[in-house]
């Protein structure tokens, strides 16, 4: 038997020192983000990493998912007003392909066009982003008035946490291949959501 303070690696790989109370707990204190997400106008990003070996597990899958959700959050703290801050949802795990690499999250689309494009450039909020005009051009055209130039402006004038900017770096040298935005809000049919997808990420390839 185990005795003594909670260590995070055993945790992480192992499962030892779970606190179940407080796990479950939140789960089932969390209705009220159920019914927030059934108002919500949602739209699907999807980030493909590179392909994970497929004779091993899922390794990274906590810290990649951690990462993601912490980021989206940290990015609405630090780029939105207080109101804003307070009316916007969370972000929500939609599925994971095993083999492909294919991570899905359902969004508001203000806040998760300003994720993707951070990815996508391989930047850090507080970092300039690469080729702000196009960007611009390119959202407004797949996108509309989603973003507006003052939603980068706060990105880039904001202060990063270093902790947040090593967790971020740590979740790019997972290798992101593409960061795709639905152009068409998710309801309810997968499929037809994917028909949709504009990659992020292809703009920037080709403007860097």
């Amino acid at each position: 038997m185990h005795f003594g303070k909670p260590d995070p690696l055993y945790e992480y790989w192992i499962g030892r020192d779970v606190d179940y109370d407080t796990l479950w707990g939140a789960y089932e204190s969390g209705g009220g983000y159920i019914q927030k997400f059934q108002s919500m106008r949602v739209h699907l990003l999807r980030i493909t990493f590179r392909e994970q070996p497929q004779q091993y597990p899922l390794f990274n899958f906590e810290a990649v998912y951690k990462t993601v959700k912490g980021y989206f959050h940290d990015l609405k703290k630090f780029c939105m007003t207080s109101d804003e801050y307070d009316t916007a949802g969370p972000l929500f795990i939609y599925q994971v392909g095993r083999s492909s690499g294919v991570w899905d999250f359902l969004g508001e689309l203000r806040q998760i066009l300003m994720l993707g494009t951070s990815l996508a450039d391989e930047k850090v909020i507080g970092e300039k982003l690469n080729n702000l005009d196009k960007r611009l051009e390119f959202v407004r055209k797949h996108f509309g008035d989603a973003v507006s130039p003052e939603d980068f402006e706060m990105f880039m004038r904001a202060r990063t946490p270093r902790h947040l900017e090593r967790a971020v770096r740590k979740l790019i040298e997972q290798g992101v291949q593409k960061v795709e935005v639905s152009g068409k809000p998710f309801e309810g049919d997968i499929q037809i959501t994917e028909a949709t997808l504009v990659d992020l990420k292809q703009l920037s390839d080709r403007t860097v």
